[in-house]
């Protein structure tokens, strides 16, 4: 989307001054209102209005549907593009997901059928006036998260929304009204019945914010992450989702999802541990072997660092993820942490990863048969390179022949 938030925010007034002009009425809806009675500048903007489809086409002949079924269309303006949806009311939801046909309706009909109370207001841009019809403004204030309504039909509807409360409540630290939170404890189980790839996505956005640490007590003391981990329930502590710094981004997803994993208790078996849970939440490859990576650096740190050779404590510490690891172990060992990081410092003096002096090609060069032995010999030779032991190509191809006679 093209232009500033300055700028987005002009864009959606212009687009709901245009409708309310050819005599519909329009408005911001959902978030953007949310966020500006917090006093946040919304990232975007969505309008609702009572013009249908076809004529929003008409005021804006360039708009073009990309939620036809749910009557909603790209308005461009300023270089931005806005989303204008038509006022509906919602059919049952047989996949608990999407309604499995919507219809036009009044401004009241489409409040009704919203999730939470401070997604379900209003503001007439024109006017400068709040529609509030479900208390959001109050839940704001009180910093309550409310289903819309009857919170078992809301819930119903898309299983999903139970999450979508957790996210709310996490990010600005609200509570889950008692009316809601018990019909979450109770449909819990149902959550198993959504796609892998929104569950996932939830979770992403939830623990990507700041107050990650605050989603993960929400997950479990509501049993939501039992379900969505297929993990037994218990009561953790979450001094590693703490530990970590406040804004990190999606490419540090893996190693939120270290913290998570060791706040819930235990690294041992990292890499089924980390494809357990990329096939819960869908992960990625990139996003899985980070937090296989970093959970195996954690460990090997725990159990042999001080008693490993050189070459072992500079191989892993060249390891990509390995200060990653080393501030998780902070949490548990301040003084490990210090230690290491001490070693760490003086073995960089003498270069953690350097170009291997001898290679398999160089190996076959010099007469060496390809075969099983190779990797080994290799290994070895390296080991020796990193101890220092030894320095040129010369004395790398004469270890390797001393240790292949040996072999």
């Amino acid at each position: 989307m093209g232009g500033g938030r300055k700028e987005l925010e002009q864009a959606a007034r212009e687009v709901a001054a245009t409708l309310q002009t050819a005599g519909h009425e329009a408005y911001f809806a959902g978030g953007c209102v949310r966020d500006r009675l917090l006093g946040r500048r919304p990232d975007d903007y969505d309008i609702a209005t009572s013009a249908s489809p076809e004529a929003v086409q008409e005021v804006f002949p360039r708009a073009h549907g990309v939620g036809e079924s749910f009557g909603v269309m790209l308005v461009h303006r300023r270089s931005c593009a806005i989303e204008v949806a038509t006022f509906r009311k919602e059919g049952p939801y047989s996949d608990h997901r999407r309604p499995d046909h919507v219809s036009a309706a009044s401004l009241e009909e489409d409040a009704a059928r919203r999730d939470f109370t401070i997604n379900g207001m209003y503001w007439d841009p024109v006017s400068e006036t709040l529609v509030d019809l479900y208390g959001g403004e109050a839940d704001l204030r009180e910093g309550v998260i409310r289903a819309i309504g009857n919170p078992a039909d809301r819930l119903q509807e898309d299983h999903l929304r139970m999450l979508r409360a957790v996210r709310f409540a996490s990010r600005f630290e609200f509570v889950i009204h008692h009316d809601t939170e018990s019909v979450i404890k109770g449909h819990r189980s149902r959550l198993e019945g959504i796609s892998r790839e929104r569950i996932g996505e939830e979770i992403r956005r939830m623990f990507l914010d700041r107050n990650r640490a605050r989603a993960a007590m929400l997950l479990e003391s509501l049993g939501l992450a039992a379900v969505v981990l297929d993990e037994s329930q218990g009561h953790f502590a979450f001094g590693h989702l703490e530990s970590l710094p406040q804004d990190l981004t999606k490419e540090e997803f893996g190693r939120i999802l270290a913290a998570w994993a060791l706040d819930r208790g235990g690294h041992e078996d990292s890499l089924a541990r980390s494809r357990s849970w990329q096939n819960q939440m869908m992960l990625s490859n990139g996003d899985r072997d980070a937090m296989s990576e970093i959970l195996d650096i954690y460990q090997c740190i725990g159990l042999d660092w001080s008693g490993s050779p050189v070459a072992r404590q500079k191989r892993l510490a060249a390891r990509e993820h390995f200060q990653a690891a080393l501030s998780l172990v902070a949490v548990r060992d301040p003084a490990c942490m210090h230690d290491v990081q001490g070693r760490v410092d003086e073995l960089s003096q003498t270069e953690l990863a350097p170009e291997p002096l001898l290679s398999g090609k160089e190996l076959i060069q010099a007469g060496f048969q390809a075969g099983p032995r190779f990797s080994k010999v290799l290994e070895a030779v390296y080991d020796a390179q990193l101890e220092c032991l030894i320095a040129t190509k010369d004395e790398a191809v004469g270890m390797a022949r001393d240790l292949w006679d040996q072999s």
